[in-house]
């Protein structure tokens, strides 16, 4: 089986609005793909040792490279699996939302070619006391990016715009990383096979 690891960053659309904002309004801005926009995506195929990062200031551009890329991959006949933390109920429907609002084009997928693996972890629990991707990789033992979730807004917006770039560049690829690490344990336990139904 083929593998697709995915992890999105986003950034709210406007940064006065979003700076005026309390904290729990304003990370619900952040989590709302009509507020906000998508500034990187991290993907790896498992056959690749290579991570690759998208990053444009134009968000349209950004989306049909990252769905083109998808093609690619999808291309050669091999069936391909979607994986990624919290992917069903942020990453995937940010990128459709997103692709509609720049009126891109998306490829036909089915929810039984991604992975979820915060789903899976957490065996289809509902709630926010599920665990982060963080909360799992510190638990995991793994070496952690310093930047939280939280952080990326902030780089987003300083002055210094090829420097915020870099450090979401360096943050999401450790991510990327961690969701790897983090799917090949749940194989080599059996989590991988469980199923809601």
């Amino acid at each position: 089986m083929n593998y697709l690891y995915l992890d999105i960053e986003t950034c709210p659309i406007d940064q006065e609005l979003y700076e005026s904002l309390e904290d729990e309004e304003a990370k619900l801005k952040l989590l709302n793909p009509i507020d906000s926009r998508i500034v990187a995506i991290g993907l790896k195929y498992s056959d690749s040792k290579d991570t690759i990062i998208l990053q444009d200031d134009n968000e349209k551009k950004l989306l049909e490279e990252m769905w083109q890329t998808i093609s690619k991959l999808r291309g050669n006949g091999t069936s391909l699996r979607i994986v990624g933390f919290n992917i069903l109920s942020f990453d995937m429907s940010f990128l459709i939302t997103r692709s509609f609002i720049n009126k891109v084009s998306v490829l036909p997928i089915s929810g039984n070619e991604i992975i979820d693996l915060r789903d899976l972890i957490s065996f289809f629990r509902i709630g926010k006391t599920r665990g982060s991707l963080k909360d799992f990789g510190r638990a995991m033992g793994i070496e952690l990016d310093e930047n939280e979730a939280k952080d990326i807004s902030r780089l987003c917006f300083q002055e210094d715009k090829a420097d915020g770039k870099k450090q979401i560049e360096k943050y999401l690829r450790k991510d990327i990383e961690l969701t790897e690490s983090m799917h090949k344990q749940m194989i080599s336990l059996g989590i991988d096979k469980l199923r809601r139904y």
